[in-house]
């Protein structure tokens, strides 16, 4: 065997290169985190059964940051509607929610 690869092997042997996600802990997982630098967006596609305000708040509580109407059911009048209720949600809630038509 070369040098080299006895000394590389021997690197490998004395605790090995670090793997990812090796320093992630239950404390970490744990932590508070400042939600608000995130970027992850979560899309939600609206339907008749999340359309009173209660049932917005709840989903802007749990993280949507964008209301996907779909078009495809129901008439104008009645998306008209839902978002006039998402909007009253994302004002009680004091948070913006984007609007994917």
């Amino acid at each position: 065997m070369s040098s080299t690869i006895k000394h590389q092997s021997s690197q490998l042997n004395a605790g090995g290169p670090e793997l990812r996600g090796s320093n992630i802990t239950l404390e970490r997982i744990m932590a508070k985190t400042d939600t608000s630098t995130r970027q992850t967006k979560i899309i939600c596609t609206l339907g008749p059964a999340c359309w009173a305000v209660e049932q917005l708040e709840d989903l802007i509580d749990a993280g949507m940051s964008v209301a996907r109407f779909n078009f495809s059911h129901g008439d104008h009048e009645g998306h008209k509607a839902c978002l006039d209720r998402l909007r009253q949600a994302a004002t009680n809630k004091n948070k913006g929610v984007a609007v994917l038509l």
